[in-house]
């Protein structure tokens, strides 16, 4: 029983990963497609900043209503189910499309397929989250952590790339099919991941039943990551509440400028190379690829979180400025390839820290509560960069980006740094 209960989680974590990837793919060219064809159907940033917006502002609501039943459960078998809804979703897309409803219609389905993305994002993050945590020690934890998130880049590049090689041949109603089947690979990958029903006479929760012969390897490792043999494992001490809340505080900012990148994209891409949706798709190529460089960097530690705390907010701000100055379409691809990669860092090291930081029984309700906080960032930077650009113009709302980046990195030198977090970020 012990050995085949501690080889559960190692047989699992290359099935999480497949998964991570392969939704990814799924998700990031359903959002091209839908961010683009928006923005075809309405000529309207601001429209298609509300689009953008509906993929979080759900989430943030129904999560929070919710994020006690977060920690409850079996979070392999939630994950499961959850990811029912975006299978659900994508199809529905498929069949709008594919059937010529008028752009009314479309924008709707659009609306609500966002709607729903939300809050299944919320929720699946928490489930993984509490995979993650439960199964790992910390320094596996983390590493299998930024494992994922690199994945889950390539997979957003490769889905960058697809949605640009059919978008270029009109292909819409194929993005959304093919986003179907590769979620509906995600969910298959999700229930490989997921450890076998328990006995009849047992039935608690696998994480329950695996605590005994989880805690004999990983009391070899010492501190947060292990207890002594016979015992239940010693949670990770919690972080005082004021790394928690310097946690929040720092997500805002990271996890609002990705959205807020994104949106502007759509029109920068019209500037640069109107009437195509070529550009657009290398933008969002350029994109990923420089999240899965940033994940690179971190996982091969050729890149520390100290570094990122601490530097990331000032990069990206010089980064954003270049962008509002520049219109030659190599120097923007490039710029928008980097500061997409300096923004996933810090973004990654919040990632982190939300599954380290609080204790490992409220490891999920932190995770919907930090993503809730994530989420409402994201709407409005979503919903002021469509402002922006349709009220001030392009130059206008970049620059605007760089000046609150450039707050951020100043806040942290003078009030937010913190050793504790830090610490927690390594494993240490």
């Amino acid at each position: 029983m012990t050995d085949v209960a501690t080889s559960r989680p190692a047989r699992g974590a290359r099935w999480l990963l497949t998964f991570f990837c392969t939704s990814s793919v799924a998700e990031t060219l359903q959002a091209v497609t839908i961010m683009w064809a928006s923005y075809r159907l309405s000529h309207n940033a601001a429209v298609t900043g509300a689009m953008n917006a509906a993929a979080y502002l759900p989430g943030v609501v129904l999560g929070l209503i919710v994020r006690k039943r977060a920690d409850s459960g079996d979070a392999a078998h939630r994950l499961s189910r959850t990811n029912w809804v975006l299978f659900a979703g994508s199809s529905l897309l498929a069949l709008v499309w594919l059937a010529g409803s008028p752009p009314g219609p479309a924008l709707g389905a659009f609306a609500v397929v966002q709607c729903s993305l939300s809050f299944v994002k919320t929720m699946n993050k928490a489930h993984a989250g509490r995979v993650i945590r439960q199964g790992y020690p910390a320094s596996e934890a983390v590493r299998l952590r930024q494992r994922s998130t690199s994945l889950a880049q390539v997979g957003g590049a490769i889905g960058g790339g697809a949605a640009g090689v059919l978008l270029g041949v009109g292909a819409v109603g194929w993005c959304f099919v093919s986003a179907a089947l590769l979620y509906l690979a995600g969910l298959l990958a999700v229930r490989r991941a997921a450890p076998s029903r328990p006995h009849e006479e047992d039935s608690r929760p696998y994480a329950e039943q695996t605590t005994a012969a989880a805690a004999a390897p990983v009391a070899q490792d010492t501190g947060r990551a292990g207890a002594p043999a016979g015992k239940q494992p010693v949670r990770s001490s919690p972080a005082g509440s004021r790394v928690l809340l310097m946690i929040l505080l720092y997500s805002f900012p990271s996890s609002g400028a990705l959205p807020f990148i994104s949106t502007v994209a759509v029109p920068l891409a019209q500037t640069v190379s109107p009437g195509s949706g070529d550009f657009y798709a290398v933008l969002s190529v350029a994109g990923m690829s420089g999240g899965f460089l940033a994940g690179t960097a971190l996982a091969g530690g050729r890149l520390t979180s100290h570094v990122v705390l601490r530097a990331a907010f000032l990069v990206g701000a010089v980064l954003t400025a270049g962008i509002a100055v520049t219109r030659w379409p190599a120097a923007v691809v490039l710029l928008f390839l980097v500061l997409s990669a300096v923004l996933t860092t810090h973004v990654m090291v919040m990632q982190v820290l939300t599954n380290q930081a609080p204790p490992e029984d409220q490891v999920g309700r932190f995770t919907v509560v930090r993503n809730a906080v994530a989420g409402a960032a994201k709407c409005v930077a979503a919903l002021v960069a469509g402002w922006l650009v349709e009220g001030l113009g392009l130059t206008a709302a970049w620059l605007a980006l760089a000046v609150v980046l450039g707050a951020a990195g100043l806040s942290w030198w003078g009030v937010g740094r913190n050793r504790e977090m830090e610490e927690l970020v390594g494993a240490t």
